[in-house]
Formats: C-alpha cells, sequence, structure tokens
C-alpha cells in the first residue's frame, strides 16, 4: 500500500499580499491554483500513481484542487472530512510573515516553525497539536482501512507536514510541502518509507 498526499494549490494571485491562511479563511484557489490540480494530476498519471480514492478538507482551496484530480483522472467525487482543515493560526491568520517576525518573541517561534515544525505554544493558536495529530491520525487509520491501495489526502501545509511523522517515515529533509506539491508514502514490512515528498 501507499499513501498519496498533496498540499492544495495557490490562494494568492501575483499582486496579492501574501498573508498566513488559516480554517479562518476560506480562500479559492487563484488561476495558478487551479493549473497546480491540474499538473498534479498529469503527474500522478504519468508515474502511474491513480488515487484509489481521494479524500480532502471541505475548505474551497482543498477541496476544488481534489475535484479537479478527481475529474481530471475520472475517479468518484472526493470524500470531504472537516478533520483535515488547516491549522487555525489565531493571531496569525491573515498576517504576512513580516509582520508576524517583527516582534522578537513570534520571530523565534517562526523561525522554529518553518525550519523544524516545532509548534508555537502559548502564542495564540486555536488549534492545539494535539488536534492535528489525532485528527490526521484518525484520517489516516481510516483511508488505510479503506481497501484502496493507493489514497489521496489532499490537505495544507500545517497538516501535512506531520503525516511523515505519524507514519513513522524517515526523511532527510523538510516536511513542509509547497504549494500543488505532491508526497508518497510506502508501506513496507517494518513501518513507511516516504518515496518522494515534494513532487
Amino acid at each position: 500500500m501507499k499513501i498519496l498526499f498533496a498540499r492544495h494549490g495557490n490562494t494568492f494571485g501575483p499582486n496579492d499580499p501574501v498573508v498566513w491562511v488559516g480554517s479562518g479563511s476560506d480562500l479559492p484557489l487563484v488561476e495558478k491554483g487551479l493549473a497546480q490540480a491540474h499538473r498534479a494530476a498529469d503527474y500522478l498519471a504519468a508515474h502511474d500513481l491513480r488515487p484509489s480514492a481521494v479524500y480532502a478538507a471541505p475548505l474551497l482551496r482543498t477541496r476544488r484542487f481534489a475535484e479537479i484530480v478527481c475529474e481530471d483522472l475520472a475517479l468518484p467525487p472526493p470524500q470531504l472530512d472537516a478533520r483535515l482543515n488547516e491549522i487555525h493560526y489565531g493571531p496569525w491568520e491573515g498576517a504576512s510573515t513580516e509582520k508576524i517576525a517583527a516582534d522578537s518573541v513570534r520571530h523565534q517561534a517562526l523561525e522554529a516553525w518553518q525550519q523544524a515544525d516545532v509548534w508555537p505554544d502559548a502564542l495564540g493558536w486555536q488549534t492545539t497539536q494535539q488536534q492535528v495529530l489525532d485528527n490526521l491520525a484518525a484520517v489516516l487509520e481510516q483511508v488505510r482501512r479503506s481497501g484502496g491501495d493507493s489514497p489521496l489526502v489532499v490537505s495544507s501545509n500545517g497538516i501535512l507536514r506531520f503525516a511523515p511523522r505519524l507514519l513513522q517515515a524517515a526523511y532527510p529533509g523538510s516536511y513542509q510541502l509547497k504549494t500543488g506539491a505532491l508526497g508518497c508514502v510506502d508501506q513496507t514490512e517494518t513501518g513507511w518509507a516516504i518515496r518522494f515528498w515534494g513532487e
């Protein structure tokens, strides 16, 4: 069995101010984000990675990305699961990275999050790390028991970066995914191993 992962595509156009977008901001995909969904489907088809089923967060950006993949690959519509919704970043929601980093305490927390996925405790995020881990673990257990050999999970960067850790798959690089990027984790006799992360 393998589990495929995809981060939704872009939600900001070339001239839009880029801010932190969590579950409190239900933005649609922009033109580039829609194109990224089509490219993800093309990649999966070209590498013989046709999903057996597609699961997605119900936010506009994740749902539409998953729908495009399903449409392009002639798959049934995605199964929507709110447990895959992005983190709610509390006071960071809607703020630019520069604004967040202007405060020395938040700057240190931001660097730790971006470089090593260290959860910034006590800085006001409305979602907790335990909620993310519990929800994601439950979804992964569900898709493993679904009977399909290659489910695709479509979510956001704050959520998907924890999937390799939950599956105990060793990987030397960052677990962050760029917008529109794909990952694939293979089940082995001894656990899970990343085939690729960030294609």
